[in-house]
């Protein structure tokens, strides 16, 4: 412990639900992580359980004792949703803060993390109400997003509340980490105060890595033949992504392009919906195969099982602000990915580090151009493809860069 102190208290919040894939791969693999090299610390990690990861009771204290070995104290909320969602919203950060308080209370917390922007504007309210240091860890703008993507109007009453917010978080906010270099450019043209570190949305090389055996098994499995050269869809349409109609015609000119490409769809969205989709643009029902959601665990089985990745993402001004994670786990696998310019700045460590290949947008006038590299990669020796989208991975996205970022905020700020 740290002069035979008692654990000093560290408070993070989640939006997401403790299984949801985008928690679970990220800030609770970085709290682990940082456990397990560190001393004197509880982590006590609230969450907003949502209906898909839903725990029974039983099942919800296993999972306490479990997280109790590592130092880390679960508290789960409720997700609230429907009619009235702003009041709602009030009510849930009204039932956060008394939470929160108590906590403080008995542990003499005095540093509060939100885990992803939306997160973090809970915890601004809750810093000013209580007094505690403001970490946020990813900050994106996602008031423009929604904005730019045209799902909510400028003069809306939910665009105004969040952008606001997003702003006050980043100027309250003592340690900030931004994903892109222009995700720190817009933070120091609000003149942020707080210490700002780039680093992009990280995963965990030794939780995603290529395996020939699992290749093989999946391959087996959905009856894809050892040849085809499988092209991975990994994630939602629509919102703040393409459409499926979108990306469906796209993807009829890859494999226009090279027959012999087979697409690979995992999706939460409704699977006969995306089937449609293809059809509708001409796909052979040979030609792809769509899941529906997989286990997390599982993931990094698929992924091995593909040879490039796909990031649908419209390149509108805003996405520079953001960082796909599935990026990091296709590089993690061993499989280059393509991107639409302009996306993070992933369109910039594709070129440089020779791991992807940047489309100006999905639609027809921006399809041409990039089609040498996409056949360059494509027929590239796969173990020295593999070894260096790796390589990128670790040096770019590696759990380190994030772990080390933490660790900066808890103990120097």
């Amino acid at each position: 412990m740290r002069n035979n102190q008692p654990p000093e208290a560290i408070i993070v919040f989640s939006i997401q639900s403790l299984l949801d894939p985008l928690f679970q791969g990220l800030f609770y693999e970085y709290t682990k992580a940082y456990q397990a090299q560190n001393e004197g610390y509880i982590f006590h990690i609230f969450t907003e359980e949502h209906e898909a990861y839903a725990l029974s009771e039983a099942e919800q204290i296993a999972k306490k004792k479990e997280l109790a070995q590592l130092g880390i104290v679960w508290h789960p909320m409720q997700y609230r949703k429907g009619r009235l969602i702003i009041l709602k919203k009030i009510y849930s950060i009204f039932l956060f803060v008394l939470a929160v308080w108590k906590v403080k209370r008995k542990h003499n917390a005095k540093k509060i993390i939100g885990s992803l922007v939306m997160a973090s504007t809970y915890c601004y309210v809750v810093s000013k109400l209580l007094n505690l240091e403001l970490i946020t860890f990813c900050f994106e703008p996602h008031s423009l997003y929604m904005k730019e993507f045209g799902i909510w109007s400028e003069k809306s009453l939910k665009y105004r509340i969040l952008s606001n917010l997003e702003y006050r978080t980043a100027k309250a906010s003592t340690y900030i980490t931004a994903p892109t270099i222009y995700t720190v450019e817009l933070l120091k043209k609000w003149q942020v105060k707080g210490h700002i570190n780039r680093v992009p949305i990280s995963i965990d090389p030794q939780k995603f890595e290529y395996s020939e055996a699992e290749r093989n098994q999946i391959r087996t499995t959905y009856n894809i033949p050892s040849d085809k050269y499988v092209m991975l869809y990994l994630g939602k349409f629509e919102g703040i992504y393409y459409n499926e109609a979108e990306v469906a015609n796209y993807l009829k000119k890859l494999i226009d392009f090279d027959p012999n490409i087979f697409i690979f769809t995992i999706s939460p969205n409704e699977t006969q919906g995306i089937v449609n989709a293809y059809e509708k643009a001409g796909l052979d029902t040979n030609d792809f195969l769509v899941l529906n959601k997989i286990p997390y665990a599982e993931i990094q089985s698929y992924i091995s099982a593909c040879d490039m990745g796909l990031v649908a993402i419209p390149p509108l001004d805003s996405q520079k602000y953001r960082t796909p994670v599935k990026i990091g786990n296709y590089l993690s696998c061993g499989i280059p990915f393509i991107v639409t310019k302009g996306v993070a700045d992933d369109d910039i460590m594709a070129k440089k580090e020779n791991v992807g290949v940047v489309f100006d947008s999905l639609s027809d006038a921006d399809f041409e151009a990039p089609l040498p590299k996409l056949k360059e990669l494509m027929y590239e020796n796969k173990d020295t493809l593999r070894a260096r989208c790796r390589a990128a991975a670790i040096k770019h996205r590696g759990i380190q860069n994030s772990v080390q970022a933490l660790e900066e905020a808890i103990q120097q700020y």
